[in-house]
């Protein structure tokens, strides 16, 4: 299968709830598979995230025509320190 650079470059990505997570810059090939295996996005002007993201393709939702969907984010809770702390006597 050929992939073509001009249809993947450039495309919006967002996450499952919505957010904007920049547009795709470049991609790495699974020469032998012969399909994309990473997405590398950076932010839009007005995004917050300034660092570029490398997303996996098992990350990959649905591909349209227009944009690329992506599994949010999943981060862990911090565990919050107890608001009073008891001293051993």
């Amino acid at each position: 299968m050929l992939i073509n650079a001009k249809k993947i470059i450039g495309n919006k990505v967002f996450s499952q709830n919505g957010s904007s997570l920049g547009r795709v810059t470049d991609f790495q090939v699974d020469v032998s598979g012969q399909n994309v295996v990473k997405y590398f996005v950076s932010g839009d002007f007005f995004n917050l995230i300034k660092e570029p993201l490398i997303i996996d393709a098992s990350q990959i939702i649905e591909i349209k025509k227009d944009r690329i969907i992506v599994e949010d984010a999943v981060i862990p809770e911090k565990e919050k320190a107890p608001s009073v702390v008891e001293y051993a006597k």
